[in-house]
Parts: structure tokens; C-alpha cells; sequence
């Protein structure tokens, strides 16, 4: 349309022109001229405003509704989607970009609202456990090997509600990038043994084989180590506690291009088909054969946004023999 109006004023002083110079020719007079000028020019100019009016308008309009239905979009409105009529492709492009946006807002609130459902649910049900036992203690004198056990009782929830809020913090500090990370060339391997070194008496308790390896020539990458750490403490704490007695949990550092991959299998019950893409979502509740125990539900999750952060990632599969595999890819520098 912009072209159309430049044309169309184009044209208009090109009659202009053609009539002046006719009506000279012919001697008409300069006043007739002149007013007959200032006719084309005033009624040139307004069919050019209103066109340009009726241009802009149709340009704005579209702007105008996808603000007023944006405007009306709020926290718990946010499945409502844009759909201004606009027929210009950048307009067009505007509406698909903000309603993929609104698609993101929507799916992170859903998993907030889940996340502090969970985090809700999970803190409740130790403190309701803690004030049962001290209530029921508290109605009669007891022995003090009954007030240990009691106390014992409470400290075990105490520590299981500070290792899940820990978990929280790192969470968040990690998905909120609020950590620091203090690269230096690590040796994977050797964490994963100080790892099993520390866990030697659940392994000794289920009587669990382990197993260590590197494969040779593996670059080591640039990692956090206490970060490292903690990954592998919750993805071996993860395998001993799912494999059976008696069974095995094997560590592997291989080599992969550009990245360093970190190898965690267990000879456990495995996992179910319909759980493995959600095993990593806060509180994901799988099949109880991989749900017992006293875990936090959040170990997993930690272990994952520890590998983003370092920029690699987790993936989980079954293992065609029985049990779990955990695989981590960690960046290596170029040509390490």
C-alpha cells in the first residue's frame, strides 16, 4: 500500500505539471491557474492523507489487539493464546514468538506449582512423624533408653529434611546460575573411588562388587571437584541402594569425542519403560521397585543440573542384562 500512495503522488504532480503547461500555453490567466493549482494540490494532499490514515490504521490495528489480549493474559490465565488477525508476515511472526513464549511461562509454572506441591508434601510428612513420636513420648514418664530411641528417631528426620534442603539450595543456585564454578582439570576416576571409599559400608552391608576403570588416554575436564562430587555421590548412592544384595556396581570413565563420559551401572530391578524421561523431575515418583528407601527425591535432580551447569548432560537407559545405566558426558578442552 505505501507503494501504491507514493505512485498515486507521483501521478498527481505529473497531471499537475502536464496541466500548467497546457493553460499557459493556451494564456489563461495566472489567477485561474494558480486556483485551479491550489484545487489539485488540496484535494491531492487529502486523498493522500486519507489514504496514508487508512494505511496506518490497518498497520496498527493488529499491534492494538495483540496488546489488549496480552494485556488480559495474567499467572492464572496463561493458557490463553494470541490470535490477532494479521495478515502482514512480520506481525504473523510476532504472534507465533510470543505464544511460544506464553507456551514456556506456562510449562515453568505448571512445574513450580507441582515443585512446591512436592516440596510441601515432603517436608510434612517428617515434621507429622516428629510431632507423633515426641507427642506420644511426652504422655508418660519413659526410660531414658526409650528417650534415646525417640531422639534417635527425630535426628534421622532432621537429617533427611537437611539433606533435602541442601538439595533445594543447590537446585536453585545452579538453575538460577548463582554458583561459581571453580573449573580445573579433574580426574574423574579418582572421585569415583573416594566416592566408593566413602560408601564402603553399604557396600560391605549388601555385599555389593564394585568396580573402577578408566579406559586409557582419557583427557581429563576442566570440572568443578566438590560439584563432581557430589554428582557422583548421588548417582553411586542411587545404584547401591536399587541393586540387589549381593549384586554389583560398576564406575567407568570412557572416552568420548569431545567429551569425557562417566559410566554408573547397578544390577538393580531397572527401570520402567514410562518413567525413564521423567526419573530426573523433582519427586518423580517410579516404580516402587526403585522407590524404596528414605531418599530425598531430589538427588537426581541435582545430579543433572550439576552436568548442565557444567555444561554436559545425564542420560539413563536399561541395561540388556539387568538393572541401571547412567551415562554423564562432561566437555573436555579442544584437542585434551
Amino acid at each position: 500500500m505505501a507503494v501504491g500512495l507514493i505512485v498515486a503522488a507521483a501521478a498527481l504532480w505529473l497531471v499537475t505539471a502536464h496541466f500548467l503547461r497546457q493553460h499557459f500555453d493556451q494564456g489563461v490567466s495566472e489567477r485561474t491557474v494558480l486556483l485551479s493549482l491550489l484545487g489539485i494540490v488540496v484535494l491531492g494532499t487529502g486523498a493522500t492523507l486519507l489514504g496514508a490514515g487508512r494505511f496506518a490504521g490497518s498497520a496498527v490495528r493488529p499491534v492494538l489487539e495483540i496488546t489488549e489480549q496480552a494485556r488480559n493474559i495474567a499467572a492464572g490465565t496463561l493458557d490463553q493464546r494470541l490470535s490477532a488477525g494479521a495478515t502482514v508476515e512480520e506481525y504473523r511472526g510476532l504472534v507465533d514468538v510470543l505464544n511460544g513464549m506464553l507456551d514456556r511461562l506456562s510449562s515453568a509454572f505448571a512445574i513450580q506449582r507441582r515443585f512446591t506441591s512436592d516440596v510441601s508434601h515432603e517436608l510434612r510428612t517428617p515434621l507429622t512423624a516428629l510431632r507423633g513420636e515426641i507427642e506420644v513420648t511426652l504422655r508418660s514418664e519413659r526410660s531414658p533408653r526409650e528417650y534415646q530411641r525417640v531422639l534417635h528417631s527425630a535426628l534421622e528426620e532432621i537429617e533427611r529434611m537437611t539433606t533435602m534442603t541442601e538439595e533445594l539450595l543447590l537446585i536453585n543456585r545452579v538453575e538460577s546460575r548463582q554458583l561459581t564454578l571453580r573449573r580445573a582439570p579433574t580426574d574423574v576416576l579418582a572421585i569415583a573411588q573416594e566416592a566408593l571409599d566413602a560408601m564402603g559400608h553399604r557396600i560391605t552391608e549388601k555385599e555389593l562388587r564394585t568396580d573402577c576403570v578408566a579406559a586409557a588416554n582419557s583427557a581429563c575436564p576442566e570440572v568443578d571437584a566438590a560439584l563432581m562430587r557430589r554428582l557422583v555421590d548421588e548417582l553411586l548412592d542411587n545404584a547401591i541402594t536399587y541393586s540387589e544384595c549381593g549384586g554389583s556396581v560398576t564406575l567407568r570413565v570412557e572416552s568420548a569425542p569431545g567429551v569425557q563420559r562417566l559410566v554408573v551401572e547397578d544390577t538393580g530391578p531397572g527401570i520402567a519403560a514410562a518413567d525413564l524421561a521423567h526419573l530426573f523431575e523433582p519427586y518423580y515418583r517410579a516404580d516402587q521397585a526403585r522407590t524404596r528407601g528414605a531418599g530425598t527425591g531430589l538427588g537426581l535432580t541435582a545430579a543433572l543440573a550439576i552436568a548442565r551447569l557444567h555444561g554436559g548432560d545425564i542420560r539413563v537407559m536399561n541395561r540388556s542384562s539387568g538393572g541401571a545405566r547412567f551415562e554423564v558426558d562432561l566437555p573436555v578442552p579442544a584437542g585434551g
